[in-house]
């Protein structure tokens, strides 16, 4: 009987071993994560904010005057572009359809001024050569049918005019010299003109820095900045403030969603980035702001 309840302790013994060396296992693992890297802070004091990159020139969503299929595309994301380079065109079938029969209708509204003209020329004879051949009804209305003929082949010729400027429409060109930033227009897409699927911005970046309702009294314009890559706190690059936006937003930065409801508020700063082989900054890329504050001054 003794020797029973032994080997009972012994079990319970070898069990709480057991689970005091998978708890002790656990923790040697835990130990070997690497420890998060603690950030060289540029200032003394200072206050931090989360920038976005984006273009100097904005982000500029290109669109035609119209939505439509697609006809071709002449540039890709990250393709550099000068100012008046064509982009991409839409379909004109339809209007170069309509083009010919404007083109048709001024042949015939020409052969209709010809001969509306060559008939008050012949009235007009007559009645010069003897007044009593021709009625005063007769040569109104000759004249009457002169001016109509030739006002309808101006007419024509407008309409032919507008046309043609319609069809430079179908086609889109840069308003800028920079940078595809974004391209997701393909041959045969169907195309929104309220769509942003191509992008494009001016090469050289801005840093649009967010700056926390509770923190705007300590900022001061002019002051310096300095953005640490997220991921990677050695890489940083100092900033040169440009101008504040003096219009104080709902905070949106956390999904992007111009819905997003939050009850904080932010300042935007803008400050001016140089893009360096070490530092590239892309368009949408987000940075570790800190900025530093009059405190730091005395």
């Amino acid at each position: 009987m003794k020797k029973f309840y032994i080997w009972i302790i012994f079990s319970l013994i070898g069990v709480g071993i057991g689970i005091a060396a998978m708890f002790y296992d656990d923790m040697l693992k835990s130990s070997g994560t690497v420890a998060i890297p603690s950030v060289k802070l540029p200032f003394n004091s200072f206050i931090a904010g989360t920038g976005i990159v984006e273009a100097k020139s904005k982000n500029i969503a290109v669109s035609s005057s119209f939505s439509g299929i697609v006809k071709a595309v002449y540039v890709q994301s990250g393709e550099k572009i000068q100012k008046g380079m064509l982009l991409f065109e839409m379909d004109d079938t339809l209007l170069q359809s309509n083009i010919l029969i404007a083109q048709a209708g001024i042949k015939a509204a020409e052969a209709t001024f010809i001969s509306a003209k060559h008939h008050f020329e012949l009235i007009e004879n007559f009645k010069n050569v003897s007044p009593q051949m021709v009625t005063k009804e007769k040569y109104m209305q000759s004249q009457d049918h002169f001016h109509e003929a030739k006002e309808l082949l101006e007419v024509s010729k407008t309409k032919l005019a507008a046309l043609k400027e319609q069809s430079n429409l179908h086609k889109v060109y840069s308003p800028i010299d920079g940078i595809v930033l974004r391209s997701e227009i393909s041959r045969g897409d169907f195309f929104d003109s309220r769509s942003n699927a191509l992008l494009i911005g001016s090469e050289r970046v801005n840093v649009r820095v967010s700056i926390n309702e509770y923190d705007i009294s300590k900022f001061k314009p002019g002051t310096k900045a300095v953005a640490y890559l997220r991921g990677n706190t050695k890489k940083n690059i100092g900033l040169k403030y440009a101008y504040t936006i003096p219009y104080v937003v709902p905070k949106t930065n956390l999904t992007g969603r111009s819905t997003e409801r939050t009850d904080t508020r932010v300042l935007q700063v803008i400050y001016a980035a140089e893009r360096t082989k070490t530092f590239p900054l892309y368009v949408g890329e987000q940075l570790d702001v800190f900025i530093q504050t009059p405190e730091q001054e005395k």
